[in-house]
């Protein structure tokens, strides 16, 4: 998969970039970025942000931490967020937690989000861009059908969650967000914990 990501979304990143760069943009202080995949992020975080970067396929982080080289301030680890505590040396939490494209593959979407609400602190923000499915539409049926096939084709990428619902299931309050087509649904938020009082 790692061979050929980068050509494959091409012409989709062609748009995707707009939306990565108007969230990153936004970053300040220190940064966790869930899923680093090829490092694609790198280049759109400002000059003064720490990022922490995790990404557990080998073959991924090998091509992050390639594509992290020119940027002094971003840290890449071949990790994954549940194994995050055997990492030293990371902050207790952070300012911000960047999550795209990556809660389509975790096996346990819920308790990620539930990691997101533990590691971000109580003024930070969690910024999503996530392909999300299409519910009873045509495509919604289609995308049910090839699922079984697609997972395994595609790393693990499942074709047939709500991520926004199990963020917002999960105590995420969205600040603003915005729901897109470009093949398939689409979901961008700039969101922040509920604190139970």
């Amino acid at each position: 998969m790692a061979a050929f990501y980068d050509p494959f979304m091409r012409s989709l990143e062609k748009v995707l970039i707009h939306h990565r760069r108007y969230l990153l943009q936004q970053t300040s202080g220190v940064v966790l970025e869930v899923g680093a995949g090829t490092g694609v992020n790198f280049s759109l975080y400002p000059k003064d942000v720490r990022v922490y970067a995790i990404e557990p396929s080998v073959p991924m982080y090998k091509r992050a931490l390639k594509a992290a080289q020119p940027y002094p301030n971003i840290k890449v680890f071949n990790t994954g967020i549940e194994n995050l505590k055997t990492l030293t040396g990371l902050p207790e939490q952070f300012d911000f937690i960047t999550s795209m494209l990556v809660l389509c593959t975790i096996d346990d979407p819920e308790q990620a989000a539930r990691m997101y609400h533990r590691l971000l602190n109580d003024a930070g923000r969690l910024l999503v861009l996530e392909h999300i499915h299409s519910g009873n539409t045509l495509y919604g049926k289609f995308q049910k059908l090839v699922n079984p096939v697609w997972r395994p084709f595609a790393d693990g990428c499942n074709l047939t969650r709500r991520q926004d619902l199990i963020l917002k299931q999960q105590g995420f309050i969205p600040l603003e967000e915005k729901y897109f087509t470009l093949g398939t649904d689409w979901y961008r938020a700039v969101m922040q914990k509920q604190i139970k009082k």
